[in-house]
Order: structure tokens, then C-alpha cells, then sequence
């Protein structure tokens, strides 16, 4: 199986949990946006080995940890590790 890409989003709340994750993620492939990263995995175990790394460095309570798929060759749908969540505002403003 060739290498496929998969795009790894973070919400993390301490630095220190967050400065670990980006370096982990920095060995897969590059930083696009400031929590946003694009993976290359080999295969699906590399990409079950992935996720266990990540789940050892987050607090699941704090922080929340997206997995996108790029391909369906790896999994259809997105994969959230941890459990925090970011609230909706409920108000806006449409300026004109």
C-alpha cells in the first residue's frame, strides 16, 4: 500500500501537552496552519500507531484531537480523540 495523507486538527489546552503533540505530528509532515497538520501514513497500522501517540499525550478531558481522512482508503469518516468540546455562539453580528 502506498502512502496516504491524513489531516490531524488540535484544540489543546496546556502548552506543554500541545508544544509534545506538534512535535509528533511534525515527524509525519508539515504544519499547514497552527494546529493544523497533514500527515503521511504508510498504512493503517502506521495510522492506529498515530492515534495511540495521541491519545497518550492529550488529556481526554481537555483537550480534543481531530483525525480527517483524505482518501477513503483509510477510514470514511473523521476520528475525535478526547472529549472537549468547543462551544457555539449563539449570537452574531451580520455587518454590512
Amino acid at each position: 500500500m502506498s502512502a496516504f495523507v491524513v489531516v490531524v486538527a488540535y484544540d489543546i489546552a496546556d502548552d506543554g501537552r500541545r508544544e509534545d503533540v506538534a512535535t509528533l505530528l511534525s515527524g509525519y509532515g508539515p504544519r499547514v496552519q497552527l494546529s493544523v497538520f497533514e500527515c503521511e501514513v504508510r498504512s493503517t497500522g502506521d495510522l492506529r500507531a498515530l492515534r495511540a501517540a495521541l491519545r497518550e499525550r492529550i488529556d481526554p478531558l481537555e483537550d480534543q484531537v481531530r483525525v480527517y481522512p483524505t482518501t477513503t482508503q483509510t477510514f470514511s469518516e473523521r476520528v475525535i480523540i478526547g472529549a472537549r468540546t468547543v462551544e457555539e455562539r449563539a449570537d452574531y453580528w451580520i455587518v454590512r
